[in-house]
């Protein structure tokens, strides 16, 4: 018998996983809570399923017959979750690969009072743009990234040209990601530098730094000395 999937509002740490799913999706809930029609969650089993904009997470022990027909119904762009579910996904999405590391303080040359944070949202913007073929206009992304801020949910790093989000700090898991520097200014070492900073900043008040690598990207993290400590499958959308 199926479980059914049924939209709910309210969220707590009780209701989630100890993982990057379960804190992304609290993360979500602390930043805009459960009335919004583009932030959306579901109980589904003793799981929960978030959908933000077009993008879905899955967390805990969902009903995998029921969630994949929710996703046939609701189609997302992209499907976050554990990969050894067994969920049923239309041909219509390619799997990703991709590994989770943990950013390993170590010694670097920035110092934090060089870092800006939190400001020239305009540069960063302008780095992320230039780095990521599906970032938001400028309007939706500024939106998004002051709302999570202001709500002590994210943060947005800024060292010379290189540009860092913090998406969120649950239960010290502190999650990176959108890593960019501007073409004009790569192969300095600004990006890694400001990594092991965050990491040994991180590591100082008792938390953990953490970031997903596409296989592609693989090999430098490793080579930097980051540690990886998980493997999943992201879902696209093709096409």
């Amino acid at each position: 018998m199926y479980d059914v999937i049924k939209q709910i509002f309210d969220i707590t740490s009780e209701m989630v996983t100890d993982s990057y799913y379960g804190r992304k999706i609290l993360a979500a809930y602390n930043a805009y809570g459960g009335g919004y029609d583009f932030c959306r969650f579901y109980s589904c089993g003793t799981g929960v399923i978030h959908i933000y904009n077009t993008s879905m997470v899955i967390d805990g022990n969902i009903d995998c017959d029921e969630a994949g027909m929710f996703i046939d119904l609701t189609k997302p762009a992209a499907i976050e979750t554990e990969s050894k579910k067994a969920l049923h996904i239309c041909g219509g999405y390619s799997a990703e690969h991709r590994t989770l590391f943990r950013v390993v303080p170590q010694k670097c040359g920035v110092d934090i009072d060089g870092v800006k944070v939190n400001s020239y949202t305009d540069k960063c913007f302008e780095i992320l743009n230039e780095s990521f073929d599906d970032m938001l206009s400028y309007d939706d992304w500024y939106v998004d990234i002051s709302h999570r801020i202001r709500h002590n949910v994210s943060k947005l790093y800024l060292y010379e040209s290189t540009t860092i989000t913090q998406q969120f700090n649950i239960n010290g898991f502190i999650f990176l990601s959108h890593i960019a520097t501007a073409k004009s200014q790569r192969g300095r070492g600004t990006a890694r530098e400001l990594l092991r900073l965050l990491g040994g900043e991180a590591e100082k008040r008792g938390e953990t730094a953490y970031l997903f690598a596409r296989d592609k990207r693989y090999s430098f993290y490793k080579s930097i000395g980051f540690e990886p400590v998980y493997e999943d499958l992201l879902y696209e959308m093709k096409g």
